[in-house]
């Protein structure tokens, strides 16, 4: 018959051994597209500013003061950086906020992909 503390000593010295210790990323990842009644091109700041504006109607002054940055931008996808820490915020804002353009159409982003690395939303295989 097995000894259970020895049996538990043995389970506990083998976590020890094999434990990992992965550190927290400074930024979380997206692919976003932006959908509209009426397919038309948008300049670069012209899409950080809707980005912008959905976070402002989410998220009120901390999303308005929020650090975004568009890696890449292929109209109507895009890749961006937010603070790992802000991120369910963020894909909560870039899911359920609509907005109006400038010339007055209706718009909304979809999350595409979500990643705490960078390679997860720049490459795909359902693309």
């Amino acid at each position: 018959m097995m000894d259970v503390d020895k049996s538990n000593a043995a389970e506990k010295a083998a976590i020890q051994t094999f434990r990992t210790t992965i550190s927290r990323q400074p930024f979380y990842y997206f692919a976003v597209s932006m959908v509209t009644d009426t397919p038309a091109s948008v300049e670069p700041q012209q899409y950080y500013g809707y980005i912008m504006v959905v976070l402002r109607q989410w998220l009120g002054a901390v999303g308005a003061g929020m650090s975004v940055d568009i890696l890449d931008l292929k109209y109507p996808k895009a890749i961006i950086r937010v603070p790992f820490d802000k991120y369910k915020s963020v894909w909560q804002a870039m899911t359920v906020t609509p907005f109006k353009q400038l010339d007055g159409t209706n718009a909304h982003f979809q999350v595409l992909h979500g990643s705490a690395f960078a390679m997860g939303v720049v490459s795909s295989s359902r693309d």
